[in-house]
């Protein structure tokens, strides 16, 4: 699709959304809050803080992003899911906290239902990486190590739930091979723990470990994507590197509390869109080894939402991945 037939089928989008409770008060009129439940200098932070500054811009107020790492994301979800539905408290959620909510007996949130979805933002590949110094070249040498000597080895991920915690659970436990997990609350201090030899692997987002792989620190195994990543043209894809394997697509979103009102949900989508389909942050979420996303509408993003729910939950279910693991 063309970037006209885009732009056109987001305008039909548009005027097809759900209606809400009626916003009268002027908005905004004081600085906004944008939520982000991971570490400062993580890739969903950069992109927050790229997106902040262009969405201020078109409001007029300040976008105050605020990080809330830990517990896969928990805290900063939580925190988001309590705010007052007055488009003063946003959130740059992502696929790992609808991962995270199953990981407990009951769901601490339901991402689709108790949220405002506005529009999916951003996504990109998570790579499997070692430190170069393993002598670690191929994915089947790395599960091979492991099952070999199982409980022997740690692996390093962004929290209990975390893409990275399932990504190396799928990896792993379909061949048998065990490692200790060792949580840590973001991406980049997968990447420190990897150096430092505390972790034998990991399964950061891709965009983390660009600075360690274009340095040689780091090699990459495999991408967690169907296709191979852009970043990392001669990367197989884990389906590749050891079949039948798994796929695993990161995405961030804009969300904000529940019930929101109609007038603000259309404004601020309005605005996302504009941002978007002027192109300003391609180039920058390219150097940090992301992409930009937009949905359709905030109903199209919302059922892709729930979707999303119910294939990490039997996914989860199938592979035995709970708050224990």
């Amino acid at each position: 699709m063309n970037r006209r037939s885009w732009l056109l089928a987001t305008a039909a989008g548009l005027a097809s959304m759900p209606s809400r409770p009626a916003f009268s008060a002027a908005y905004p009129v004081r600085p906004i809050r944008m939520i982000v439940p991971f570490l400062a200098s993580s890739s969903p932070d950069l992109l927050a803080r790229m997106l902040g500054s262009e969405l201020g811009s078109r409001l007029g107020q300040p976008i105050v992003v605020e990080n809330m790492p830990g517990a896969g994301g928990l805290i900063g979800t939580t925190a988001l899911k309590r705010a007052a539905p007055d488009g003063y408290t946003l959130g740059l959620l992502a696929n790992t906290q609808l991962i995270s909510s199953h990981m407990y007996p009951k769901k601490p949130y339901d991402l689709a239902n108790d949220f405002t979805p506005i529009t999916c933002f951003s996504g990109g590949a998570s790579v499997v990486v070692v430190k170069s110094s393993s002598n670690i070249r191929t994915l089947r040498e790395l599960v091979d190590k492991v099952r070999r000597e199982p409980g022997q080895y740690n692996y390093a991920s962004s929290g209990k739930g975390s893409i990275a915690h399932l990504a190396a659970e799928a990896l792993l436990r379909p061949h048998g091979a065990k490692a200790v997990h060792i949580p840590y609350k973001g991406g980049p201090e997968i990447t420190t723990a990897l150096l430092n030899g505390q972790a034998l692997f990991g399964v950061p987002v891709a965009s983390t470990t660009q600075p360690y792989l274009r340095s040689g620190q780091l090699t990459p195994l495999a991408v967690t994507t169907e296709s191979r990543s852009p970043i990392l043209p001669d990367v197989p894809t884990i389906r590749e590197a050891l079949p039948p394997g798994y796929v695993i697509d990161n995405w961030g979103g804009i969300f904000a509390p529940g019930k929101l009102p109609d007038a603000v949900l259309t404004l601020l989508f309005k605005h996302l869109h504009d941002i978007v389909a002027e192109g300003k942050l391609d180039a920058h979420a390219r150097s940090i080894g992301a992409e930009i996303r937009l949905s359709k509408s905030p109903a199209h993003f919302s059922d892709f939402v729930r979707a999303e729910d119910r294939q990490y939950g039997k996914w989860m279910a199938d592979i035995g991945v709970t708050n224990e693991s």
